[in-house]
């Protein structure tokens, strides 16, 4: 037979396949994947049995693609540019009118039809005779042709076209089984990759990751858990790909053993789905260091069959802080604690989450816990330093949850029972790292000794005040008896003598010794007033000493008046003690000058055994202490030196002078700046 019937009789040839048709036919082509250049000896020794068969010049297996048909196999001699091409434009091809019938083609003799006579391959490549049979798929698809090509003309009858097809299906046989290889293939290279990639991703991750199966068995680990396998003496078999790692666990004897009970445990949870995931925070100690880890379990699902992904997660350096912040916050606690201020912290609701130990001694009961509403309770009634009391709203807590800060706002607390306390009161607010508002910190400083000692202050002050106003006016009575009655008095006296002496010279009996005498004592008492006058309470002890000295010199000019002041006495004493000793001194020296009779007169000062000892020596006539009542100057100065906490003794004998020693303990509060 020359040909098959023309195409262009029947409806449904060329032009007319639907564009649905040609796209399930490419696709079905694509999912065989046999447009591929590998050389299949099967496919090979196929196309060679039939052109054996057929006795022509070539045999192909022809691929029809959208634009191109692909020689995915050939027998015989073809061309030299086909054979390097391997394939040939589509409009060209005989090929595409099987694809397109979807029915055999037979054309005998090119040169005997009308239609082919100017065929390409007829007219570039000598080509006479063609035969082509559709390679159908399984699935019903028309993916190319299995075709016989000759350069002469050839009878070809439907046996031969029916033993044709038989091959046509043995190859599409080996193409679709090559398909199947082909994907399995790229199922396997696929799945290659994917555990590369999957590897790639576990080891570039710093957690310890191993993947396991349902059984708790090893499927992967990444790299920084065999690291630590390593590095810490682990044995490889039993943490690595294979291991059971939930027999690992089951079987730790360790210290840690019972962490590791219960993450077993977590993990079968997971993996029988009664939990969603687990984690355990757990220490993992060497020789040479201190470490923790978390261990998280998470579902993981490998095509289709349940797994766990086992990742255990270094956080030393967390928990490291973790203790460094405990230990900042109980050395915080313990400094708060010994603070003397009153430290108190609230939240933004005014509920005291903070009390140190001085907040707690100064509240009425423990503030933590307590909330502003109970501010009285706790605190007392905060009261302005005038009296008035503060409104809540301007309460210096108040006003830090208002965002505002004060500082050293005083006030007086009052208790229900009607007893105080003065604070000076700081308060800030406390911010969040968002600048968010989140409580509040306040400080009170309790400043009631302070106030007392403030009004003890004032009340020295004032007194200074006044003894200064006395000790002026006591200068001005001084200057006053200095400048007018002990001139009128002197005066007086100088006359009166004067007057003695022309009554004495003329014989006249005027005897006037006792007046000479009441006057010239109304003199050296005047005198002695105005001493007393100008320097008690104004000196140091030493030079009030020297002053007191100087002025029996002054009375007494026939006399030898000496003072002895040792090394390391004080030069001030307490203001009671100054001036009490230098009245007893004052009194001795008076006596001594009045009655003694002495010419010379030694005050001599000394430290021993932590007291002071003043002595008033003399070598007048003396006196028997047996037998001689003590006068009342004697008595006031024994009630002075016992007030001082000390004592006196006076030792005389008739002919022998005198000694009046007195001895005044130097109290610790003694002021002593300076030595001599």
């Amino acid at each position: 037979m020359s040909s098959s019937a023309n195409p262009k009789d029947r409806p449904g040839t060329r032009g007319s396949v639907r564009h649905g048709r040609e796209l399930e036919r490419l696709a079905a082509l694509e999912y065989l994947g046999a447009a591929r250049p590998e050389a299949d000896h099967v496919l090979q020794e196929l196309v060679d049995e039939v052109r054996g068969v057929f006795g022509t010049d070539l045999c192909m297996v022809n691929l029809i693609l959208s634009d191109v048909q692909y020689f995915r196999a050939w027998s015989g001699d073809l061309a030299e540019d086909l054979a390097e091409a391997r394939q040939d434009p589509r409009g060209r091809s005989m090929c595409r009118y099987v694809i397109e019938d979807e029915a055999p083609l037979v054309v005998e003799d090119f040169l005997a039809t009308e239609r082919f006579k100017d065929q390409y391959f007829c007219v570039n490549y000598g080509i006479r005779f063609y035969a082509g049979t559709p390679l159908v798929t399984s699935d019903g698809q028309v993916v190319g042709t299995l075709c016989l090509l000759s350069t002469r003309p050839t009878t070809f009858g439907e046996e031969q076209m029916r033993v044709l097809g038989a091959f046509a299906r043995a190859v599409v046989g080996r193409l679709e089984l090559l398909g199947v290889l082909e994907r399995e293939q790229a199922a396997r290279e696929r799945e290659a990759r994917r555990g590369r990639e999957l590897q790639q991703t576990l080891d570039s991750l710093s957690a310890h990751i191993a993947i396991l199966d349902g059984s708790g068995e090893i499927v992967a680990v990444n790299a920084v858990w065999r690291a630590f396998a390593r590095k810490n003496g682990g044995d490889p078999e039993r943490v690595s790909e294979g291991a059971n790692y939930l027999r690992v666990c089951d079987s730790a004897t360790t210290r840690n053993s019972e962490d590791a009970a219960a993450f077993a445990e977590g993990i079968r949870a997971v993996l029988s789905g009664r939990r969603e995931s687990f984690e355990l925070e757990y220490p993992c100690h060497s020789p040479t260091e201190r470490r923790w880890f978390i261990g998280r379990v998470t579902p993981y699902f490998r095509d289709e069959r349940p797994g766990v992904v086992v990742a255990h997660e270094n956080i030393t350096a967390r928990k490291l802080a973790e203790e460094a912040l405990r230990d900042q916050k109980v050395l915080l606690e313990t400094i708060l604690g010994q603070a003397a201020d009153a430290i108190t912290v609230c939240d933004d609701g005014g509920r005291f989450t903070f009390a140190n130990a001085a907040a707690r001694r100064m509240a009425l009961r423990d503030p933590e816990g307590t909330t502003l509403d109970i501010t009285p309770e706790v605190w007392g009634t905060a009261h302005y330093p005038d009296g008035g009391p503060i409104p809540r709203e301007e309460w210096s807590i108040s006003r830090a949850l208002r965002g505002e800060t004060t500082v050293g706002r005083e006030a007086r607390m009052v208790r229900p029972d009607g007893s105080h306390y003065d604070v000076l009161i700081s308060a800030a607010p406390l911010n969040n790292a968002d600048g968010k508002l989140v409580g509040a910190v306040a400080g009170l400083l309790d400043i009631t000794e302070h106030k007392r000692a403030e009004g003890e202050r004032d009340l020295l002050r004032q007194q200074e005040i006044e003894a200064r106003t006395q000790r002026e006016e006591r200068r001005r009575v001084a200057r006053d008896l200095h400048d007018v009655v002990l001139q009128d008095l002197s005066g007086a006296l100088q006359s009166l003598r004067l007057t003695h002496l022309r009554a004495k010279g003329s014989g006249t009996d005027l005897d006037l010794g006792e007046e000479l005498e009441a006057l010239g004592r109304a003199t050296s008492g005047l005198r002695t007033a105005m001493y007393d006058l100008r320097h008690e309470k104004e000196r140091p002890f030493v030079k009030s000493v020297e002053s007191l000295v100087e002025l029996n010199r002054q009375l007494t000019p026939g006399r030898e008046t000496a003072l002895e002041v040792e090394r390391g006495l004080p030069e001030e004493l307490p203001r009671e003690v100054n001036v009490e000793l230098l009245r007893v001194l004052q009194e001795a020296l008076v006596n001594a000058r009045r009655h003694s009779g002495a010419r010379n007169v030694r005050v001599r000062l000394r430290v021993e055994g932590g007291a002071l000892v003043a002595g008033v020596i003399d070598d007048g006539k003396g006196f028997d202490t047996a037998s001689t009542r003590a006068g009342v100057g004697i008595s006031a100065m024994r009630e002075r030196v016992e007030g001082l906490g000390g004592r006196i003794e006076i030792k005389s004998q008739p002919g022998g002078g005198t000694n009046v020693t007195v001895t005044v303990p130097l109290e610790a509060g003694t002021p002593a700046p300076r030595r001599l």
